[in-house]
């Protein structure tokens, strides 16, 4: 194959010159102008080809002098003889936000700022010996006064009025990643002002405005109309829970099929492990960064590329949170099992840590969780969610562990872990009761439920151990369902069964009763069963009692049956 991979890259026009190999995504480009919508908002996960594709849609429209045409010769959308007539017609914007990321809302505005004056210095030539008196002044505002916000706020609308009149033709907006500096507003605290800011810019030159033929925008998440649509009544959004352009973004099967054919590649299990399984409308799809960055690389060894491709500090934030609830949900996504919750669309991003659906949706729509299965209800429709891949998975994985790690300090971690296998059980419950007075707060423990706290962070430190263990939760054997359950891969290791209880007055009016109770329960419920099928003989079932931030752990060895 003759063609190179186009990692990183995402001009249209330059893989299409330089000879990199390109998955046909052109039938992109009938499916915005067959839309009847003035305005489409497009959400789709980062990495996924949105940029490429605005690339490709504003080298199509773009009138300029030299045609652009060829860049479509032997694309699907070059058998398609009445789209053809649009292209090279239009006067194009084409603005891409994703850089604006700055720590202050001062940074943020530079650099959105500095995109505006690109843009008004790349059309300069064409635009500028034609204005009049008070255009010119205007144009030079936007190019000189950098403290007057009401200039920028408008600065799209305006140029639109220029391309219009002076071309006689209506404009095409393309807006690439205009979330980004809403989400770094949100991470650093400006989000009230960029917010503000977005709402204007955008809602001036998209919204009533006789100079636009049509605008399409792309982000990850549909920020709430409330906050920034509020004046966009003719906004069309399609995210990937639609079945409108399911094909466009991503790599189908058949096109990663295709492929691997052309390159020669052999690793069809590894590449579907680790980077298939997101669901967009019917469509199975790839992560495109990361089966090109796994093809390229010679060893052929399989890593999260997506994961490392950019700042993941709220996401960070949320998987760590130590409500018991949401922590019991995440462990369940992590034994590869599913949830169910409403998702929605339109995502208050400040609200977040008040509505559960709000972050499951932005897991979803940011691509770290998938819907797999639509449960339809009167109002809402209610959805199924899993982790998509191995990639994602060890994201989850690595950011619990690495939050644990850093919380407990990694020496006090090793040694808690070291004292449990050698079964030095004083030692253990010495080091858990000194984590959980340092790393949990009172609020923590205080509600109805602190067992299950312990239970989650317990759960969590004994990750460390999943390459000598398998790790269970809340699985049935014997007669119940026991809380934890370590699964030795080396059978002569000693096993581990973990319950759970908190003191609860008046049934169990101290730590001792409570367990006496968490013990019995072990044995009368034969958790043990599932260990001794699995040819484990050495098996411990320990207690864990809690009070507050108080904790007791106790232990006893299940005799050995043959």
């Amino acid at each position: 194959m003759s063609h190179k991979l186009p990692i990183g890259l995402s001009d249209f026009k330059e893989v299409r010159e330089e000879n990199y190999y390109y998955v046909d995504k052109s039938l992109f480009i009938q499916e915005v102008i067959n839309r009847s919508s003035k305005v489409l908002l497009l959400p789709r996960p980062r990495r996924f080809g949105k940029t490429l594709n605005l690339s490709m849609l504003r080298y199509f429209l773009e009138k300029r002098e030299e045609s652009l045409a060829p860049l479509f010769k032997g694309l699907a959308i070059d058998q398609d003889t009445e789209i053809m007539q649009h292209q090279g017609q239009y006067p194009v914007i084409f603005l891409t936000f994703k850089s604006c990321k700055g720590s202050t809302i001062e940074d943020c505005l530079s650099q959105i700022r500095s995109l505006l004056i690109e843009l008004y210095l790349e059309h300069q030539p064409q635009l500028y010996s034609q204005l009049n008196e008070y255009e010119r002044k205007e144009y030079d505002k936007i190019l000189t006064e950098g403290k007057q916000l009401i200039h920028w706020q408008s600065a799209l609308s305006f140029l639109m009025r220029l391309f219009h009149q002076q071309t006689g033709k209506r404009v095409i907006v393309l807006l690439d990643e205009y979330d980004a500096p809403i989400h770094a507003g949100q991470e650093h605290g400006y989000y009230d002002e960029i917010i503000l800011f977005m709402k204007i810019l955008l809602g001036n030159a998209l919204k009533d405005n006789s100079d636009l033929e049509k605008g399409v925008i792309t982000g990850v998440l549909r920020i709430a109309k409330e906050s920034i649509f509020s004046d966009l009544n003719n906004l069309d959004v399609l995210s990937l829970l639609d079945l409108e352009f399911q094909d466009c973004f991503g790599f189908t099967e058949v096109e990663v099929k295709q492929l691997m054919t052309n390159f020669s590649f052999a690793e069809a299990d590894m590449l579907k492990t680790w980077y298939n399984g997101y669901l967009f409308g019917e469509r199975i799809i790839y992560n495109p960064w990361s089966v090109l960055s796994f093809m390229s690389r010679k060893n052929g060894l399989p890593r999260p590329f997506w994961i490392n491709t950019a700042s993941e500090s709220l996401l960070r934030d949320i998987i760590t949170r130590t409500d018991p609830d949401f922590q019991e949900q995440i462990e369940t996504l992590l034994e590869g099992r599913t949830i169910t919750t409403e998702l929605n669309e339109n995502i208050v991003l400040r609200d977040l840590e008040y509505s559960e659906s709000n972050i499951w949706s932005l897991l979803v729509f940011s691509g770290y969780l998938k819907p797999i299965k639509i449960i339809a209800q009167p109002i809402l429709p209610l959805y199924e969610l899993a982790i998509p891949n191995l990639e994602v998975y060890s994201f989850y994985q690595n950011t619990l562990k690495s939050w644990l790690h850093h919380q407990a300090s990694g020496k006090r971690l090793q040694k808690l872990l070291h004292a449990l296998i050698k079964t030095d059980f004083k030692t253990f419950g010495e080091l858990l009761k000194e984590m959980v007075s340092t790393i949990l707060s009172f609020h923590d423990t205080a509600g109805n439920k602190p067992e299950r706290v312990y239970h989650v962070f317990v759960l969590g430190l004994l990750t460390h151990l999943m390459d000598r263990y398998l790790i269970r939760s809340n699985r049935e054997s014997g007669y119940g369902r026991y809380d934890v359950l370590m699964i030795p891969h080396n059978k002569e290791e000693p096993g581990f069964i973990f319950e759970f209880k908190k003191v609860n007055k008046p049934e169990e009016k101290n730590h001792k009763t409570a367990m006496k109770s968490a013990l019995d329960q072990i044995k009368e419920k034969q958790y043990a069963v599932e260990l001794r099928n699995q040819g484990v003989k050495n098996i411990w079932g320990i207690g864990v009692v809690v009070s507050g931030k108080r904790v007791w752990v106790e232990s006893f060895i299940h005799p050995v049956i043959y």
